[in-house]
C-alpha cells in the first residue's frame, strides 16, 4: 500500500520509497524515512496535499510524491503502545 492510499488517522510503517534523492534527504531531515511511523492526519480536496504526522512533527506532501512511499499498516495492538508513547 502507498502512503496515498493510507486511510486517515491509521498509523502505519513506512516500508521503502521512490522518492528523488533530495526530496529523500528534505524529508529524513523531517524525521520520513524507512522503518519510521506515519500517520496521515488530512487530505487536501481533489488529490491536494496530504498532512502527514511522524513522531510529532507534522507536515505537507504533495499526492504524486505520497504515491512513491510504500507503508504497512500497523496491528492496532502495536499502534495503541505507540500512541500512548508519544
Amino acid at each position: 500500500m502507498t502512503l496515498a492510499d493510507l486511510p486517515l488517522n491509521t498509523l502505519a510503517r513506512i516500508l521503502s520509497t521512490q522518492l528523488s534523492p533530495d526530496l529523500t534527504q528534505r524529508l529524513a531531515a523531517l524525521g520520513l524515512h524507512a522503518e519510521r511511523d506515519i500517520e496521515v492526519i488530512r487530505r487536501g480536496f481533489l488529490g491536494g496535499p496530504l498532512q502527514l504526522r511522524v513522531a510529532s512533527t507534522e507536515f505537507m506532501l504533495r499526492w504524486d510524491d505520497a504515491r512513491k512511499i510504500m507503508v504497512s499498516v500497523l496491528p492496532q495492538a502495536a499502534a495503541d503502545l505507540i500512541a500512548v508513547a508519544v
